[in-house]
């Protein structure tokens, strides 16, 4: 999923290729309380940006992006994505999985949505759950350059190829 929000950092103007986050192995919100750890116990290092946050998969960036993204914002570019839908993969037994929100958390739980929780959505932990059908579709998305097709098992039916659905395009 970092990737994809790699993209919503630039596609809502708050991130760019060249910003940098200090990786010291954890986040703090706000520079206090609870620290939410990197993968690599030591950090990335000083000068952690966005192509290598992406390459190294470097969880404090993400951390800090979700932060500053919020969970809303995460939420709606990840639907464009296929993530908490159902992607119309042809079989039967399709389930949506969830992109969380605080709207999601509110009516799911009965609960409000709190600022940690954006960090652990932001690497794609938490609340989030998707399918492996929804991540070969971001994967797809990605490749594709934002366009979003109906992902498809049967390369035919009754003797007819599969034709390519494109069901739209990201924004």
């Amino acid at each position: 999923v970092k990737p994809m929000f790699a993209l919503a950092g630039l596609h809502y103007g708050i991130n760019t290729p060249e910003r940098s986050v200090r990786d010291p192995g954890w986040y703090q919100l706000n520079g206090q309380g609870r620290r939410y750890r990197d993968w690599k116990k030591w950090g990335h290092g000083w000068a952690v940006d966005l192509r290598t946050a992406v390459e190294q998969s470097c969880d404090v960036y993400f951390y800090d992006l979700a932060h500053r993204l919020g969970i809303q914002r995460l939420h709606d570019f990840s639907v464009q994505f296929g993530f908490g839908v159902p992607t119309g993969v042809d079989q039967t037994s399709e389930r949506p999985g969830v992109m969380p929100s605080d709207a999601w958390k509110r009516k799911a739980l009965g609960q409000p949505w709190y600022p940690g929780e954006t960090l652990s959505a932001g690497i794609g932990q938490g609340y989030v759950l998707t399918t492996p059908m929804q991540l070969a579709q971001m994967t797809a998305v990605l490749a594709n350059r934002g366009h979003v097709f109906r992902p498809h098992l049967l390369a035919a039916v009754d003797g007819k190829p599969v034709e390519p659905e494109l069901l739209h395009t990201v924004e």
